[in-house]
């Protein structure tokens, strides 16, 4: 399997966060950092890097203004709520301290001395699936302390209005086959939508980039949950197999869940709905910071529509 190319922010240099930011992870480490390592990927023009004392205590801090991005503090606000209400445990980077004036957010954290997964490595690939998988089952019936819109109501709202109303521009970004069925694969998504049964609590960005292994015990760890949300207890191991969604390996991995007719047909009506929206989303402009948003957005479209169009037998 080929990892395909991955999205990265323009990040801030961590010497560029306001002095009181720096001094307050100075403050929560008991000692000036002397050493700091930029942590560069990941789709945000966040500031992330490790930093380090001289006594060797250390952290990975995140942190964010919203003259960077708009919408990037407010997801930190609802990461930083998430992980003050989740159990520690192995899987998870432990949340440290956070801080917020009002403009600025950050985030300390636990630092993961390791580097992201082989996903071309079918024991990494086993690790992390297991591990997905296990999480799903702790975090059943875990409320969601911001509240957030569900994934259906995000469905909902999202996916089908694009499918209601689509610009000229809109319906040049999907494929042929996709555009010529239109109405038919609208209702399908909505039939799908509606047997959506949320029940667990979702990172709901289960990427790459959100993978880290712990590189002693090989232990994966599931990071960023800006994006975290209600939804079904298939998400998580769905969004993880999205890299593949145009080949089988995508359906291998989606039945280690032992799915019903309900579940696979919602699994489908998932990659035909988000797939037409993030073809049309990917048409509009990159957001600061995140200048290969557009790039990412028609490339996991494509991966999804293909996915869609195999699984629907089209």
């Amino acid at each position: 399997m080929e990892w395909r190319g991955r999205p990265a922010g323009v990040r801030i240099p961590y010497g560029e966060v306001p002095a009181e930011i720096r001094g307050w992870v100075e403050g929560e480490l008991g000692g000036e950092v002397t050493d700091v390592t930029p942590r560069v990927g990941g789709m945000s023009p966040a500031a992330a890097a490790t930093v380090q004392t001289a006594d060797g205590e250390r952290a990975f801090v995140k942190a964010v203004g919203p003259d960077i991005n708009p919408d990037t503090a407010s997801h930190f606000r609802h990461e930083c709520r998430v992980l003050m209400t989740l159990a520690s445990v192995s899987y998870r980077a432990d949340l440290l301290a956070t801080y917020d004036d009002g403009e600025w957010v950050a985030i300390m954290l636990e630092d993961i001395d390791g580097g992201h997964p082989d996903l071309d490595d079918p024991a990494d690939q086993a690790r992390v699936l297991a591990v997905v998988q296990e999480q799903t089952r702790e975090l059943l019936g875990t409320p969601d302390p911001s509240r957030q819109p569900t994934i259906a109501e995000l469905a909902s709202t999202l996916w089908l209005s694009a499918l209601d109303n689509p610009s000229a521009e809109d319906l040049a970004s999907l494929p042929g086959w996709y555009r010529d069925r239109r109405d038919e694969l609208r209702a399908f998504t909505a039939a799908g939508i509606a047997l959506f049964v949320e029940d667990t609590f979702c990172n709901f960005d289960v990427r790459y980039d959100n993978l880290l292994i712990r590189p002693r015990s090989r232990q994966p760890v599931i990071v960023d949950w800006g994006q975290s949300r209600i939804g079904p207890r298939w998400i998580d191991t769905l969004v993880f197999g999205l890299d593949w969604a145009d080949q089988t390996v995508f359906d291998e991995v989606v039945g280690t869940l032992d799915l019903d007719t309900d579940e696979e047909h919602a699994v489908t009506a998932f990659l035909t709905g988000f797939g037409g929206r993030l073809a049309m989303m990917a048409t509009q402009p990159a957001p600061p910071g995140l200048p290969r948003l557009p790039e990412f957005r028609r490339d996991v479209a494509a991966r999804c529509l293909a996915g869609a169009r195999r699984r629907l037998g089209l």
